[in-house]
């Protein structure tokens, strides 16, 4: 959920499969190197870190190591993954992400995946371009079964797609996740971040067996120092009350190659309600 602010798709934290602006600064097919470090803060003690470090290779290439770190109370163990991302665009536009993630084994539970993502985007006219994309993500999860006080393995596998519209300085994006399992997921309890699996900043703060959702993003380039973000998801559990997650985060560049963000994040939805503020910085060599 890391370097996200380097594409314009999402200004929120992560290597994203989608195109990233030219940096100030940089000439076109130069090697670049972009570091951006997360926070997020919470009610109960939620705490959530991490850094991700994203390097543009020459011939459209990209490729991005991520780190982040989760509590979710007080007192609670801390559930830390790891992750990597590969990009490509070729030349007829389209866009292919290869990733893959795992969360280390705390308290018995543990999980790695696998998935892939392809975009392309259309012309239709001189001030619009239609994004559509379209990927699944394959997770093998080591669950806790809290009524029989016991680990269970389940796999999950997740179609995530949707549309971008760019009319800049405006792109709107909406999507929706269609989510299988191999047993019932009822009762069991996983660590696995949704916006790993989906890489959108819409799911961050977001864990579970959603069963399916709908969302959306918009990002405003206000001017070449102050950009803004709005998200918006419904996540659909098996067993629980629909999460609605909600956030804002504004950016400010300072000078060519150092910028922050900052934002609230609401959730609403039974035991997972919670108040969040995020904050991080990024930097680019």
């Amino acid at each position: 959920m890391f370097l996200a602010c380097l594409s314009s798709f999402h200004p929120s934290l992560s290597v994203r499969a989608h195109e990233a602006p030219a940096r100030a600064g940089h000439k076109e097919g130069e090697r670049t190197v972009d570091i951006e470090t997360d926070f997020f803060a919470g009610r109960h003690g939620y705490l959530h870190t991490g850094v991700g470090v994203l390097v543009n290779l020459k011939d459209q290439q990209r490729v991005g190591l991520t780190y982040h770190t989760v509590r979710e109370q007080s007192g609670e163990s801390f559930f830390p993954s790891l992750g990597a991302e590969y990009t490509r665009k070729f030349a007829d536009g389209l866009e292919l992400e290869l990733f893959s993630f795992g969360y280390f084994p705390v308290e018995r539970q543990h999980a790695w995946a696998v998935g892939a993502r392809a975009q392309k985007g259309f012309e239709v006219s001189e001030h619009l371009t239609l994004t559509p994309f379209f990927g699944p993500t394959w997770a093998k999860v080591r669950a806790y079964d809290e009524a029989a006080d016991a680990a269970r393995d389940i796999e999950h596998v997740m179609l995530f797609g949707g549309l971008t519209f760019s009319f800049q300085p405006v792109e709107v994006s909406i999507f929706g996740s269609q989510s299988f399992f191999s047993r019932d997921p009822r009762g069991l309890e996983t660590r696995v971040d949704l916006e790993e699996m989906t890489h959108f900043a819409s799911y961050e703060n977001n864990d579970g067996f959603a069963r399916n959702s709908v969302g959306t993003e918009i990002n405003l380039t206000a001017t070449s120092w102050f950009g803004v973000s709005a998200r918006y998801a419904a996540v659909f559990f098996p067993d629980e009350p629909v999460l609605h997650s909600a956030g804002v985060v504004a950016r400010f560049a300072i000078g060519e190659r150092f910028s922050i963000f900052a934002g609230p994040q609401w959730l609403r939805g039974g035991a997972r309600s919670n108040n969040l503020v995020a904050a991080g910085f990024s930097v680019s060599f």
